[in-house]
């Protein structure tokens, strides 16, 4: 009978948490986020696997792991104490170990959103995101560990996993940091999946460098990387270009109006709509036909029971003659959540015609359903109109027009258009293919390093 050797415990440890970060809470996500009609991201299993929730099983684990690559840490430092390697060893192994623990405190308390010293409420206040505010000790955490990493560190076998790993958690504030400014209501959960999955790559890739000093010696192990990195990385950007490429081709929706706060949902309200109420939101027609609309839809009330918001578009002014219609069930428990309305015919009228859109709840006698809207003017082309009377000047619904998802000419087209509308557009897809190729280079990394190294008696 083989003995379960310290090494081989460890290899089973790092395989079992690869695969349970990447295939529980990683590809479902990705997955709901390609083909919502077959796991919608309100599924109760992605719930309680979303790792940005307190007290999921995603977010649990993610501390867990930080708890444990803490220890190792702690243990790297001991270690390193004992060899004498000096102090800058002992101190970078010891500040990485409560910077780590420090972290795994913070998934699972949230100091920095409730605690009584709110990094993000103070950030807020200033306008700021705040992985912006903290930055100066992100500089002095840098430079600490460039000291580390060149005085205290001999061999690669320690250096470049840390170094790799030190990368995806910068990585990750930087993904935090222009979330408000290329994310906002372009793909929310595969922000956080990115983030989190960096964050957690990071986690993995210092806790291998501290398990490779501790166990026998940056010098005495070979390297993460076994001189074999290459092929991963270009197979891993092969998957992601070719991926993204059948993505863009099959299932992308290009958003061809929008009316979304640009960087918060600051400015954004909730109308209350009962039985038979409804509001109309003016919109100009683009020159790509439109297959749905995207609405910020509440069913707070508990017991409310199922409701219905109904999208009728027609002509200003000519509200008999429907061009596309269409409905979506709002269940008990939606406070808020965006919600897609398929229109049927999809809508398609001379570009530059002024449309109406048409919201109205179906729902019990006294129950309410919510619409989310918005100020300070965030789309110009159309008014608003609430219960027939008109609204505020600079209130508009919270809405997104998107293109057909078929591969079609006019989508091609929709797309150009859209990627050379705004900077931000071009800056979203480098941004999303440094971060996904790094998220599939970076398991594949781990795991044949966790099959192909030896267990040292």
């Amino acid at each position: 009978m083989r003995v379960l050797t310290y090494g081989r415990a460890a290899r089973l440890l790092l395989l079992a948490v690869v695969a349970f970060w990447w295939g529980c809470y990683v590809m479902p996500h990705l997955f709901s986020a390609a083909f919502p009609a077959l796991l919608p991201p309100w599924n109760a299993i992605l719930g309680r696997l979303n790792a940005s929730n307190e007290g999921t099983l995603a977010n649990t684990f993610s501390a867990l792991t930080l708890a444990g690559v803490s220890l190792l840490l702690i243990a790297a430092a001991v270690a390193s104490r004992r060899r004498s390697a000096g102090w800058i060893a002992v101190g970078g192994w010891a500040a990485l170990a409560a910077t780590t623990a420090a972290l795994a405190f913070e998934e699972l308390a949230e100091f920095k959103k409730s605690g009584p010293v709110s990094v993000v409420g103070y950030s807020e206040r200033l306008g700021l995101p705040w992985p912006v505010v903290v930055s100066p000790l992100v500089i002095a955490f840098l430079l600490a560990a460039y000291i580390f990493v060149r005085k205290g560190l001999d061999g690669s076998a320690c250096r470049a996993p840390l170094m790799l790993g030190i990368g995806c958690w910068v990585f990750a504030l930087v993904q935090e940091a222009v979330d408000p400014w290329l994310f906002y209501g372009r793909g929310r959960v595969i922000e956080y999946v990115l983030e989190e999955t960096l964050e957690y790559s990071g986690t993995l890739l210092i806790g291998f460098s501290a398990a490779t000093a501790l166990r026998a010696g940056c010098l005495r192990s070979p390297s993460l990387f076994g001189g074999r990195w290459r092929g991963p990385l270009v197979g891993s950007m092969a998957a992601v270009i070719m991926l993204g490429g059948l993505s863009v081709v099959f299932l992308f929706r290009a958003p061809l109006v929008e009316a979304l706060p640009p960087y918060t949902r600051a400015g954004a309200f909730e109308i209350s709509l009962k039985r038979q109420e409804s509001v109309v939101q003016e919109i100009r027609m683009p020159a790509t036909p439109v297959q749905s609309i995207r609405l910020m839809l509440a069913n707070c009330e508990p017991g409310g029971g199922f409701g219905t918001i109904a999208v009728r578009v027609t002509d200003l002014g000519a509200s008999n003659a429907v061009l596309s219609e269409g409905s979506v069930e709002v269940p008990t428990g939606d406070c808020p959540r965006w919600r897609d309305v398929e229109l049927l015919p999809p809508l398609t009228a001379a570009e530059s015609r002024l449309l109406s859109v048409q919201v109205a709840a179906d729902i019990e006698s006294g129950a309410e359903l919510g619409v989310g809207a918005t100020k300070g003017d965030r789309y110009t082309d159309g008014r608003l109109w609430i219960n027939g009377a008109l609204a505020w000047p600079d209130q508009n619904l919270e809405f997104v027009a998107y293109g057909s998802a078929a591969p079609t000419r006019s989508k091609f087209q929709g797309t150009w258009d859209l990627l050379t509308s705004d900077w931000r557009w071009p800056v979203l897809i480098v941004d999303v293919a440094i971060a996904l190729t790094m998220i599939t280079f970076i398991p594949t990394l781990l795991i044949t390093a966790a099959l192909r190294r030896r267990t040292v008696r």
